[in-house]
């Protein structure tokens, strides 16, 4: 897996778990990241990337704590995506 489809399964899947731990709307989420409700939707769903203007805003919303998490799963999933790509 790529980088940035690595950073969309990944932030697809922060989204989610952050919705739902906040217990926001999907219409709430989309105020908070400033995209419309069905954009939310599409993003949430995998239909489409993270806009840059999403990724800046999203660790707005989270504690310090829970941004260096995020960004140590995505370093340490880019390793392994990595070391399997040179593995034959």
């Amino acid at each position: 897996m790529k980088g940035y489809k690595l950073l969309r399964v990944l932030f697809r899947k922060e989204l989610w778990e952050y919705r739902g731990d906040a217990g926001d709307t999907q219409e709430r989420m989309a105020e908070k990241l400033h995209i419309s409700p069905r954009s939310y939707s599409d993003l949430e769903h995998g239909k489409y990337g993270v806009s840059t203007v999403s990724l800046l805003l999203f660790p707005d919303l989270l504690p310090d704590e829970k941004i260096i998490e995020v960004v140590r799963k995505f370093v340490t999933q880019a390793q392994e995506e990595n070391e399997h790509e040179y593995i034959v």
